[in-house]
This record gives structure tokens, sequence and C-alpha cells, in this order.
């Protein structure tokens, strides 16, 4: 870094962009893990069920609710 304080220099520019790539370089490998990928896949798979889910539940709860309203 410069020695006078308030200064920026281009070397100071320079490596404050390389720390920046070499931390995004850092994170975009830990992202390719395969047990990352293994837990995104397990996240995106009980996203669906849960989803799926719902929807059956809400068609089984209208279906009981116009039973009921026949029935009344």
């Amino acid at each position: 870094m410069s020695d006078q304080p308030g200064v920026v220099t281009r070397q100071d520019l320079e490596l404050g962009a390389q720390e920046i790539v070499d931390t995004l370089t850092e994170t975009g490998d830990s992202m390719k893990s395969p047990v990352f990928l293994k837990g995104l896949g397990v996240v995106a798979a009980l996203g669906l069920v849960y989803w799926v889910g719902r929807r059956r539940g809400r068609k089984r709860i209208r279906k009981a609710i116009s039973e009921l309203a026949r029935m009344v």
C-alpha cells in the first residue's frame, strides 16, 4: 500500500481487484463441490414434494367443503 494516507495508487487498486478475483474464484470452486450439489438437489426435491403435497391437500379440502355444502 502507499505510504501517504489518502492517496490511492494504481497498485492499491490492482491489489484490491486481485483480492476480489481470488475470493470469487475460491467461492466458485467451493460451489462445485459434489456434496453441495447433492444437498442442493435434495433441497429442490423436498421443495417439489412439499409443493405437490400442498396442491393435493388443497384439492382434498375443497372437495370436502363442497361435499359438506351439498349436504346442507
